[in-house]
């Protein structure tokens, strides 16, 4: 399950409910998001900062991940409910 806007990001570890969350998502200046890509996913943060140059850039950070999506769809239904 991915949601959002709980003002928590959440990222399961192994063996826990495949629940993610990318918190708030929108802030004045970066955002947060779940970013699936060839079969992985990952908690990703697209943030407005200075370069050396003090220009304004768009950086790129990798929050949580990649994982494989698979590695979740086995995870002990027993531990959702």
């Amino acid at each position: 399950m991915i949601c959002g806007h709980t003002h928590k990001e959440r990222f399961p570890k192994k063996g826990e409910p495949p629940y993610f969350n990318d918190g708030s998502s929108v802030h004045p200046r970066w955002i947060t998001c779940m970013e699936i890509k060839n079969g992985k996913i990952a908690l990703i943060r697209w943030r407005i900062t200075p370069n050396k140059k003090g220009q304004l850039v768009v950086k790129r950070t990798v929050l949580k991940g990649p994982k494989q999506i698979e590695d979740f769809a086995n995870t002990n239904k027993s531990a959702i409910y």
